[in-house]
């Protein structure tokens, strides 16, 4: 029965996509994320409504309807392949089949992004101003409701949530390639491809291999800004991909209408522009503005009314701190060690912000110096580093004013907070500077391509050396991200989720409320597994329980209120327990295990 749910979800799925490519006709390139975005944005709908489980199963029926309507009227079809068609599903199969056999790792997933899909999945409902089990309730659930779309109808696996996510990520770089006009030249998507593996060494903090957001939304920032380089003229097609990519981007996380403030300001400055001006354009550009940030605006609403006394992480007022906060005496520390950690040269944003703008330059003084052109890319250059100002100005204001004293102190997230800016930043600079190429080649090529492809022999020479040269980069950068994959596949068993779920096993339950035990979980301090939190979050995720507490020592001392207080011990390190051989129940706790209380109480009583 789940096989067959499975392939009618496929099926499902396929209908929805063929009906994208009849509109989009010859740019498929934006019709994976503008599907995704838009069952996504369906789902947040029917969410907000209280009706998730019925829009899931009629967006699954109506998916299969428009499978069968393609099949009855004979359009249903093989795409037609080209050598990028070939590489870009080759590499996606190659990544997707070693995404089908990794875990969750970072911590994160399972303070949030892997436990709001598991809520999601055993309520069919967001969560309540009462639901204890998600903590941070307040936060925008775009990308979480499509994985609980998939995995519903796929399966509950933590394999099945990350081929969920990346297929996502994957559609993204999709959209990007969209940008290319002549498709016959492969230097341009080989440009391209080495510029987007080369964005993996912003990522290697959390990798692929994790539900977290920050890679994502810069990535949905450029899949919107190449959808308005590539339509330029065609305003509705433009308007109609920009609206439910960014409508989606704003419901990924809070920060995500930054990331789309952007591209909708890019869009904007082209539509609006005196010599693209008029009624048409005016309109159709301002209501896709509208719906753009329109589901932001309606979770505003949602957290406002329907978790009104929520504690929120994030939620001061601007120039106000929230209770917890930095005391006014310690911002000269914060903002020290702000600005240390910004200009460190081991920190990877910093490596990539000098190194883009080092190759930016060098690159617009040789094409005016020995093309004698006139790259774009030096006023882009520009803006995007007064971006990056801005955001990093934003950033100190959260560890000011917004954040938790201790958390600000020691600079929580910064990395990945710089890294996903810094994505947005290098995709910006790469995209403008693949038009730059584009438009710099001295003949032009059609689809049907003239007899006549270059300028001279020399020049032909040249770019296949550019092909080359861009093909291997790209494979030595996707080449390291495997390996990086496949050893980390291969450790999952000795890290902490791993171990945790060795032990505990991954536990669901029908509704919010979980599982009522009480749990002690008995870990060592090692890594900063404990004081950061780690382990409670990992257990509670693999328990589905709220009542999850954590001990560094077990002793003769404390053994015996520990085996009153709580349902179930849960041993991870075995040198947490510091019994004598003399003690009562010596031998009962010496090997990672769960023991309920209850049968092993009479153990323990001297």
């Amino acid at each position: 029965m789940e096989w067959i749910k499975g392939a009618g979800f496929l099926l499902s799925f396929l209908g929805y996509l063929y009906i994208g490519l009849q509109k989009q006709k010859k740019e498929t390139f934006f019709v994976p994320i503008s599907v995704i975005a838009a069952l996504g944005l369906v789902l947040y709908a029917g969410a907000l409504l209280g009706f998730l489980k019925t829009t899931a199963s009629i967006l699954y029926v109506g998916g299969l309807g428009c499978f069968g309507w393609q099949m009855i009227h004979g359009k249903v079809c093989l795409p037609k392949w080209n050598t990028f068609g070939v590489c870009f599903f080759a590499g996606t199969i190659v990544f997707g089949s070693l995404i089908l056999s990794m875990r969750l790792l970072h911590y994160d997933n399972f303070s949030h992004w892997a436990l709001i899909v598991k809520y999601l999945l055993s309520v069919d409902a967001l969560p309540e101003a009462d639901s204890v089990l998600v903590s941070f309730r307040d936060y925008p659930p775009g990308c979480s409701l499509f994985i609980y779309y998939v995995c519903r109808f796929l399966g509950r696996s933590q394999s099945v949530m990350l081929l969920a996510q990346n297929s996502i990520l994957f559609s993204c770089f999709l959209a990007v390639f969209g940008i290319v006009r002549e498709k016959r030249r492969f230097l341009c998507y080989s440009f391209l491809g080495m510029g987007c593996c080369m964005l993996s060494y912003l990522n290697l903090t959390i990798r692929i291999n994790n539900l977290l957001v920050d890679f994502l939304l810069p990535l949905l920032s450029m899949a919107a800004m190449a959808a308005v380089w590539r339509f330029g003229e065609q305003c509705m097609r433009a308007s109609v991909t920009v609206g439910l990519i960014l409508g989606f981007t704003v419901i990924v996380k809070d920060t995500g209408i930054l990331f789309a403030l952007v591209p909708l300001l890019f869009y904007l400055s082209v539509y609006w522009k005196k010599e693209k001006r008029s009624v048409k354009t005016v309109t159709a550009s301002s209501l896709t503005a509208a719906f753009s940030l329109l589901p932001f605006f309606l979770w505003q609403l949602h957290v406002n009314e329907r978790l009104a006394g929520v504690n929120r992480k994030f939620g001061a007022s601007f120039g106000q701190q929230t209770t917890g906060a930095v005391p006014k005496k310690l911002y000269g520390q914060v903002i020290q060690e702000f600005v240390e950690e910004a200009f460190d040269l081991s920190d990877r944003a910093f490596q990539v912000f000098v190194l883009c703008n080092l190759a930016a330059a060098i690159a617009i003084i040789l094409v005016k110096t020995l093309l004698k052109k006139k790259w774009k890319l030096g006023k882009v250059l520009i803006f995007a580093d007064i971006l990056v100002l801005i955001y990093y100005l934003g950033i100190l204001w959260l560890y000011l004013y917004d954040m938790p004293e201790k958390e600000a102190l020691r600079l929580a997230g910064f990395e990945r907070y710089a890294c996903s800016i810094m994505t947005l930043f290098a995709g910006i600079l790469l995209l403008c500077a693949e038009q730059d190429l584009e438009n710099s080649f001295s003949v032009g090529i059609d689809e049907r391509g003239p007899y006549r492809a270059f300028f001279s022999p020399e020049t032909k020479r040249y770019y296949q050396y550019g092909v080359l040269a861009t093909l291997l980069i790209g494979i030595n950068f996707l080449y390291s991200e495997w390996n990086g994959l496949v050893f980390i596949r291969e450790s999952y068993t000795t890290s902490l989720p791993g171990i945790m779920e060795s032990v505990t096993g991954d536990r669901w339950y029908e509704g919010s409320q979980g599982d009522t035990g009480t749990y002690l979980i008995a870990a060592s301090d090692e890594s900063g597994k404990v004081s950061d939190w780690s382990v409670q979050y990992v257990g509670r995720y693999f328990l589905y329980s709220d009542n999850v507490d954590v001990t560094e020592q077990i002793d003769s001392g404390n053994i015996e209120q520990i085996v009153d207080a709580y349902d179930c011990i849960i041993v991870l390190d075995r040198e947490t327990v510091q019994l004598g051989r003399k003690d009562p129940g010596y031998e009962i706790l010496q090997e990672p295990g769960m023991y309920p209380t209850k049968s092993i109480a009479s153990d323990f009583m001297p």
